[in-house]
Order: structure tokens, then C-alpha cells, then sequence
């Protein structure tokens, strides 16, 4: 009998322990996992000469965004060109609407 009981209570604590050990290792497997998967798509990308734009450190996933060159140069230019247009705009409509004002204030002779 004595020795059932023993038994009974080891596979109790190992029962016990897995149920603690499961959560646990499933996180540092996720995290562990994940670096190591990162390390090799890193390691791909510098072989191919592409950047890898995505790392996990500690605990968190850190994404580089990088921007086109001259990005600003050409969104400046843009705006330059549309502003230009707006104003050619403007000056078009101020001329007719001075016209459509000479043309109210002229009476025809009679």
C-alpha cells in the first residue's frame, strides 16, 4: 500500500509539473523560435542584398520602414507644379470675372 501511495503521489507531481511547464515553455519556445527564425531570414537577406525590414528584440517586433530617395525633393517639386497650376487657375477666373463686372456695367445705347 505504501508503495501505490508513493506512486500515486509522484505521478501527481509530475502531472503538477507539466501543467506549470507547458505555458512556460511554450512562451520562451515561441520567443526562442522566433528569433532564431528572424536570424535566418536575416542572414537570407544579406546574401541576396536585400535589407530585412523586420527584427525581434526583446520581445518585440521592430519594423525599419525606409523611404524612397529624394522623396522629399519630389514631393516639393509637386507641390510647386500643382501650386503653379492654381494659380494660373485663379488668374483665369479673376480676368473673366472682370469681364462678366464691365460687361453688367455697360449699358447698350439706345
Amino acid at each position: 500500500m505504501k508503495i501505490i501511495m508513493q506512486l500515486v503521489l509522484a505521478i501527481a507531481l509530475l502531472l503538477a509539473g507539466f501543467a506549470a511547464g507547458f505555458p512556460i515553455g511554450k512562451n520562451s519556445g515561441f520567443a526562442t523560435g522566433s528569433e532564431w527564425a528572424f536570424v535566418q531570414a536575416d542572414i537570407l537577406a544579406r546574401e541576396s542584398g536585400v535589407s530585412m525590414p523586420v527584427s525581434y528584440e526583446e520581445g518585440q517586433f521592430r519594423i525599419i520602414v525606409k523611404q524612397p530617395r529624394n522623396l522629399h525633393k519630389r514631393a516639393w517639386q509637386l507641390a510647386d507644379r500643382q501650386e503653379d497650376s492654381m494659380q494660373s487657375a485663379n488668374i483665369s477666373e479673376r480676368s473673366l470675372s472682370e469681364r462678366i463686372r464691365l460687361a453688367r456695367n455697360t449699358y447698350p445705347t439706345q
